[in-house]
């Protein structure tokens, strides 16, 4: 004979949520029998429905041993919608009626039914609404500077302080751990030096991590790439910015004296491998390493994670700077032999075919590619005129200069539009005044930009020959054209991404 069975749930024991043995006195009230179970989770999430009491009921009620079940309210079931919707398949699969005390709801009825769906839709909104204000929260608080969480790095302790008067934590220097710091980075930013030569290093001078082990070349990584040892300066900015990363902070509280967060944004891949998509803080904290040796030690870890050695160009001229856009590993050249057609060259990523999870990039066909990037070579090479070289050093950082402040001035005036949905009439008229302000000021730069590129034109011929006999040169050649001028190219399906050199 099939009992009824009586299930409660309760996620924390607080005075103001209902305990499991209340939950069960008001379901005893639904009996229609005296022959009944009662199925007890405490201390579990209704988020899923992984819990051992409720296996338990399922697993009777597969056997036949269940023949209804009562609950004090329907999310002690479950909050999300598709898992009540399943679980209500499953009961109905073995001719089990549900009922709520609460709701008053009994499935038996059509009309039961449609509204214990209805009452589950609300609850899975709730709980989405709870998610979304945590995340905004979390993703307001870290914009400003708080302290986050997260495992303390080496070279820091924590201080509290107070930020726009709401009470935080920073990071303070340690700085015995400091100075060890300062030795990694001075060790690795010599050109020949490699991880495994700063590690060596380190463990002959006896000198171990804070887990009290010698340091790894993986701990050294991680260390030379977290921004939290960055005096943070505008050269810093131009760097993330390039990479795709989101700042939150304007370029001028770049001033070589804070050190950086960098959290996680909307990109799926790792910060330590790929940039794109994560978002960069300022953070209250002084940096501990010098920019210009923190760019210099970073740089050299995007080439060594992703780039091909310079002598194995062997099927390509973009040999090491060919970066996969979804997860930075080096695209590699690679040749599909055809029995009836000519052999076909394409890049494929190098980490297609990892062990656990490969990347999901597909392939490019490399002359596609070649011919892409050899025609915005020529489009940069035209920027340029055959000058001295003092000259020529001049003329590009005015022209780099004139293209930073228009895309500072294209961030303010970004900034400023998404103020229009929220601002009065008064802040609406200074907002029109300070857009058309900027607007006015890119014209000055654009034309000062146009006057540059003008005077370059007299020698562009010279440069335009110079790539007519781009077809002539060794591959040797035009990899060290390649290399002179691009700093790494990130491709995928959409396009392809050029970091220059010049």
């Amino acid at each position: 004979m099939k009992t009824e069975a009586i299930y409660t749930r309760q996620s924390v024991d607080r005075a103001d949520s209902i305990s499991v043995e209340s939950q069960a006195e008001f379901c005893v009230r639904e009996l229609t029998g005296i022959d009944y179970k009662i199925y007890t989770d405490r201390g579990y999430s209704g988020k899923n429905t992984d819990r051992p009491a409720f296996r338990r009921l399922m697993q009777d009620i597969a056997e036949g041993r269940v023949g209804r079940v009562i609950v004090y309210r329907l999310d002690r079931i479950s909050r999300s919608v598709l898992d009540f919707a399943n679980v209500i398949d499953f009961f109905q699969k073995y001719s089990v009626s549900f009922s709520s005390t609460m709701e008053k709801f009994d499935t038996d009825s059509p009309v039961g039914k449609a509204m214990l769906m209805i009452v589950m839709v609300f609850a899975q909104l709730e709980r989405e609404t709870i998610q979304q204000r945590v995340t905004d929260a979390y993703a307001s608080r870290s914009k400003r500077g708080f302290y986050m969480g997260g495992r303390i790095p080496y070279g820091f302790t924590l201080k509290e302080i107070a930020i726009d008067g709401v009470k935080t934590h920073c990071y303070a220097p340690v700085e015995s751990e400091c100075a060890v710091i300062r030795q990694i980075f001075s060790l690795y930013a010599k050109p020949e030096a490699s991880l495994g030569d700063v590690a060596g290093h380190l463990k002959a001078q006896h000198v171990l991590n804070r887990s009290g082990e010698p340091w790894s070349r993986n701990r050294i990584r991680d260390l030379i790439v977290n921004p939290v040892y960055v005096r943070a300066d505008r050269r810093v900015y131009h760097f993330f910015k390039e990479h795709g990363t989101e700042i939150a902070n304007p370029p001028e509280d770049f001033i070589g004296i804070n050190g950086a967060y960098l959290y996680s944004g909307n990109s799926e891949t790792r910060k330590t491998v790929c940039l794109n998509g994560h978002t960069l803080v300022l953070a209250p904290h002084e940096g501990v390493v010098d920019a210009a040796v923190w760019l210099q030690c970073r740089k050299k870890c995007m080439q060594n994670q992703s780039a091909a050695k310079p002598m194995k160009a062997q099927r390509t001229w973009l040999a090491g700077k060919l970066k996969c856009g979804y997860c930075g590993h080096a695209l590699t050249a690679k040749i599909g032999r055809r029995k009836s057609k000519a052999d076909v060259r394409y890049y494929l990523c190098s980490f297609k075919y990892a062990a656990k999870s490969g990347c999901s990039f597909r392939s490019l066909r490399a002359d596609d590619v070649d011919a892409l990037v050899l025609e915005e070579l020529r489009a940069k090479l035209s920027e340029f005129t055959v000058l001295s070289r003092g000259q020529q050093t001049d003329t590009v950082g005015r022209l780099y200069d004139l293209k930073n402040q228009i895309s500072e001035k294209d961030s303010e005036a970004r900034a400023l539009v998404k103020q229009v949905p929220l601002a009065d009439a008064a802040l609406l008229r200074l907002i029109n005044l300070r857009v058309e302000e900027l607007e006015k000021q890119k014209e000055m730069l654009y034309a000062g930009i146009a006057e540059l590129e003008n005077h370059n034109q007299a020698d562009n011929g010279a440069i335009t020959g110079y790539m007519q006999v781009w077809d002539k040169l060794s591959l040797r050649d035009k990899f060290a054209v390649a290399d002179c001028m691009i700093e790494s190219i990130r491709a995928s399906e959409s396009g392809l991404e050029i970091i220059w050199k010049i």
